[in-house]
C-alpha cells in the first residue's frame, strides 16, 4: 500500500517537474518573441577601451556592441545594414548595446560624384537589340557606349506600362525588350563589358498606376477596382475637389487614358511602388530616377492654397518614407542606391529630401530661342544648393505625352543644324554652372503627335536616327569633357 502511494507521488512529482518545465520554456519563447530584432546601418569601429574591441556606431548615433562579428567585418570605418537581436548578458567591454548579429552587409562605398563628368540619356538599354529588325544590336550598343564613354547612363530602363518577368522570344513584347529578365541579362553584360560605366540609372514613375497592375516581387496582381482604391482622392483630406474629376484632369495631363494618378499615402500604393524599385535593383541598377516624386504635394498645395496644409504635409512625410524604404534595401543588398528627382521640392518651405542627384530641365521657349536664361538658372540652382548643398545636378531635356514639351520641340521644331548648334550652347552654358548636361543619345518619347520619327517609324529620339543625326556631335562633346580631365 506504501509502496502505492510512493509510486503515485514520485509520478505526480515528475509530471510538476515536466509541466514546470514546459511552462518555463513557454515563458522563454514568449519573452524572446517580444525581443525586438534591430535592422540599423552603420560603421564599424574600433574601440581603444579594455584591451580594444569592435563595435557598431549606427548613422542615428546608436552604440552596438556584437557579441558574435565574423572576422571579415572586423575592420574599422566599413560601412554595414545589419539585423540583430538584443542579447541579455554582462560584459567586460564597459561601451554599447549587447547584440547578437542574425544577418550582416557591407554597403559598396559612396563614390566621389565629383567625379562624374559625362552623363547620357539611353532609355532603355534593351530597345532594338532583341528585335528582328536589328536596328541597333547589342554590338551596336556597347559601341555607342564605348565612344561616348559616360560615368553615367540615364534611364537604362522606364517602368510605365504593366511589365512581366519574361515571355517567348517570339512575342512583339519580348522583340520590344520589355521584360525584366532582358534588363537583368543586358545590364549583366555591358556590366562586364564596360567596368569603367559606374552608374546605371532605372526609373520608376510616381504619377502613374495602370488600371491594371502587377507586383514583380510578390508576382500579386491587381484588378482595376483595386487600383482605384490607390487612386488620389483630394476629399480623403476634407478638400473640395472630388476623386472622378481630378482624375480625368490627370488622364488628360499625363497619366493617360488607361492609367491613375495614385496617392503615395496609400499602404497598397507603397508597397506596389516599392516593389517597381526593389525589382530593378535586384536587376542591377544602382541609381533610380523617380519621376515625379512631388508632383501630389504640389498638386495639393496649388488647390488649397496652403504649402503647410495637412494633406501636403503627410504626402512629404510619405515620400521620405519611400526614399528611406528604397535606400535600406539597397544596404540589405549590400548596394548603396543614388536616388534622383526633380527640383521641385524647392515649392516647399525648408523641405530637404534625402536625394544624390536633381533634375532640372530647359523651357520650351529656352529650346525654341536656343538661348537659356542665365537668371532662371541661377535662382534654381541656387535654390536647390541651399538645401541640398552636396547634391549633384543633371540638367535634361524633359518630354511628356505631347510635342508640346522641351523634347518636342527639339526634335520636331528645330532643324538638325539648330539641335546640333543647342546641344553645344547647353553643353558650355551648364558646364560653366557645375552642372552635368544629359545628352540625348536614345529617349525620350517625342510625344503621340510627332511626325518626325526616328528611322521613318518610332516616336522615341534617336540622336543616331538620319532625321536627327546629332550622334557625332554628342559624342564629340563627351570626348571632349573626358579628355579635359587627363
Amino acid at each position: 500500500m506504501n509502496f502505492e502511494v510512493n509510486k503515485n507521488k514520485n509520478r505526480f512529482q515528475i509530471i510538476i517537474r515536466i509541466l514546470g518545465i514546459f511552462l518555463f520554456s513557454v515563458f522563454l519563447i514568449g519573452w524572446k518573441s517580444q525581443e525586438k530584432t534591430i535592422i540599423e546601418i552603420g560603421t564599424i569601429k574600433y574601440i581603444w577601451l579594455e584591451g580594444g574591441f569592435y563595435g557598431i556606431i549606427t548613422d542615428k548615433g546608436g552604440k552596438y556592441l556584437p557579441v558574435n562579428l565574423p572576422e571579415e567585418f572586423k575592420k574599422d570605418g566599413l560601412r554595414v545594414w545589419f539585423k540583430a537581436r538584443p542579447k541579455k548578458i554582462v560584459t567586460i567591454q564597459m561601451w554599447g548595446k549587447p547584440i547578437e548579429i542574425l544577418e550582416i552587409k557591407l554597403i559598396e562605398k559612396i563614390q566621389n560624384l565629383s567625379q562624374i563628368k559625362v552623363a547620357i540619356l539611353y532609355e532603355r538599354i534593351t530597345d532594338g537589340i532583341y528585335h528582328s529588325s536589328k536596328i541597333r544590336t547589342y554590338k551596336d550598343l556597347v559601341k555607342i557606349l564605348k565612344e561616348t564613354n559616360p560615368d553615367l547612363v540615364f534611364r537604362i530602363w522606364w517602368r510605365w506600362t504593366l511589365i512581366l518577368e519574361s515571355f517567348p522570344s517570339n512575342t512583339p513584347i519580348y522583340q520590344a525588350g520589355h521584360t525584366y529578365q532582358q534588363l537583368e541579362e543586358t545590364l549583366r553584360k555591358l556590366k562586364k563589358d564596360l567596368p569603367e560605366i559606374k552608374y546605371w540609372f532605372g526609373a520608376i514613375p510616381t504619377q502613374r498606376i495602370n488600371f491594371k497592375e502587377r507586383n514583380p516581387i510578390t508576382g500579386k496582381i491587381y484588378s482595376q477596382r483595386e487600383t482605384w482604391q490607390m487612386a488620389l482622392d483630394p476629399q480623403k483630406w476634407g478638400i473640395n475637389f472630388s476623386k472622378e474629376r481630378f482624375q480625368r484632369l490627370a488622364q488628360k495631363r499625363g497619366t493617360g487614358r488607361y492609367g491613375y494618378f495614385p496617392d503615395v499615402t496609400n499602404r497598397e500604393f507603397q508597397k506596389l511602388y516599392l516593389s517597381w524599385a526593389k525589382r530593378q535593383i535586384d536587376a542591377g541598377v544602382n541609381g533610380l530616377f523617380l519621376d515625379m516624386l512631388f508632383a501630389q504635394p504640389r498638386f495639393l498645395a496649388k488647390i488649397t492654397k496652403n504649402p503647410k496644409h495637412k494633406a501636403v504635409k503627410e504626402s512629404l512625410k510619405t515620400i521620405g518614407y519611400l526614399i528611406k524604404e528604397i535606400r535600406m534595401y539597397g544596404y540589405k543588398k549590400g548596394k548603396y542606391i543614388y536616388l534622383c528627382s526633380f527640383g521641385t521640392f524647392t515649392d516647399f518651405p525648408d523641405y530637404k529630401p534625402d536625394l544624390d542627384f536633381v533634375i532640372i530641365t530647359p523651357t520650351i521657349e529656352e529650346v525654341r530661342n536656343l538661348t537659356l536664361n542665365e537668371e532662371r538658372w541661377d535662382e534654381i540652382v541656387s535654390k536647390i544648393k541651399e538645401r541640398l548643398p552636396k547634391a549633384k545636378i543633371l540638367a535634361m531635356i524633359d518630354w511628356g505625352g505631347t510635342t508640346n514639351t522641351p523634347l518636342g520641340v527639339f526634335s520636331q521644331e528645330l532643324s538638325k543644324e539648330e539641335q546640333k548648334e543647342f546641344l553645344k550652347i547647353a553643353d558650355e552654358f551648364f558646364s560653366k554652372k557645375g552642372i552635368i548636361f544629359v545628352y540625348p543619345v536614345h529617349g525620350g518619347f517625342m510625344g503621340q503627335d510627332a511626325k518626325i520619327l526616328s528611322f521613318g517609324k518610332l516616336k522615341t529620339y534617336d540622336s543616331l536616327a538620319p532625321e536627327f543625326d546629332t550622334y557625332e556631335m554628342i559624342k564629340k562633346l563627351a570626348q571632349s569633357k573626358k579628355a579635359k580631365l587627363f
